[in-house]
């Protein structure tokens, strides 16, 4: 294709990206008829920008490559760490009790945190009236003796 019309099609809006690259390259490259100078300053300036933009663009995406595998590793350390450090291991078979997202197996253990949250509780009237605290007291102690047994088994 002639230069010239290249040139009509692209003022008009109708080339392609192909045909920009080979004018690009035409008036950056090699020698340029006198009537047809007046263009070179215009796409050279493109070819410029063009090549200034794709070094600025792979050195970036090089940054954000690192950063994003550093910031993935970070966050598998992290939420490692968390989920070791947070939960203690159930045995994968057995009788067990959850407190407070802790795994205990121990009946005294357990006999004593039920105990004391009870009596913290109690303490408030809205939850337990002082008549019931007892008898709510001796149910649970009931069926700690319960578990107790579950557990010896």
């Amino acid at each position: 294709m002639d230069i010239e019309q290249l040139l009509e099609q692209y003022y008009e809006g109708r080339t392609s990206a192909g045909d920009e690259a080979m004018l690009r390259r035409f008036f950056t490259t090699g020698d340029v008829p006198n009537h047809l100078r007046m263009y070179k300053p215009l796409f050279a300036y493109f070819e410029n920008v063009r090549n200034k933009s794709d070094g600025t663009s792979k050195n970036n995406k090089r940054i954000i490559l690192w950063l994003s595998g550093v910031a993935a590793c970070a966050a598998i350390f992290v939420g490692t760490f968390f989920y070791t450090s947070q939960t203690k291991k159930c045995p994968a078979s057995g009788n067990y009790v959850m407190i407070d997202g802790r795994c205990y197996t121990d009946a005294a253990t357990i006999r004593s945190i039920t105990i004391k949250t009870l009596h913290e509780v109690s303490e408030g009237d809205a939850f337990f009236p002082d008549d019931n605290t007892l008898n709510i007291i001796n149910i649970v102690e009931n069926q700690l003796k319960e578990f107790d047994f579950l557990l010896d088994e």
